[in-house]
């Protein structure tokens, strides 16, 4: 059974920055897509930050002028040079484990808009 038959929720593209706090620092990411259930952040130097698979970071997903907050747990690392990297993007795949319903509201809207093709607001 592949990833993709074990997801639970569907994803939809969407570029869009998001802001990642592990530990003591904060980083910038762009999404790859986002799903109700979480979400991929591209990037091809995923080496050079400290997460690993069990780290639970705090996430905001920037949508223009208004943001969606959540907690999330690293799920997926993929390298350059390992075997994961031949068939999947570069980067971290987060799954979200609490969203505020004010925040879900925000990422719900983001996600019905990019199913139909509109860029976030």
């Amino acid at each position: 059974m592949s990833a993709a038959d074990k997801r639970q929720h569907a994803r939809v593209t969407v570029d869009a920055f998001v802001k990642v706090e592990g530990g003591e620092r904060a980083f910038v990411f762009r999404t790859r897509d986002i799903s109700q259930g979480g979400l991929f952040l591209y990037t091809r130097v995923g080496h050079i930050y400290p997460f690993k698979v069990g780290n639970v970071v705090a996430v905001e997903l920037y949508d223009y002028d208004r943001f969606a907050r959540a907690k999330a747990v690293v799920v997926r690392v993929v390298r350059d040079g390992t075997p994961e990297a031949e068939r999947y993007p570069l980067g971290f795949g987060l799954r979200f484990i609490d969203v505020l319903a004010e925040d879900r509201a925000v990422l719900d809207d983001m996600i019905e808009r990019a199913r139909h093709g509109e860029d976030p607001y």
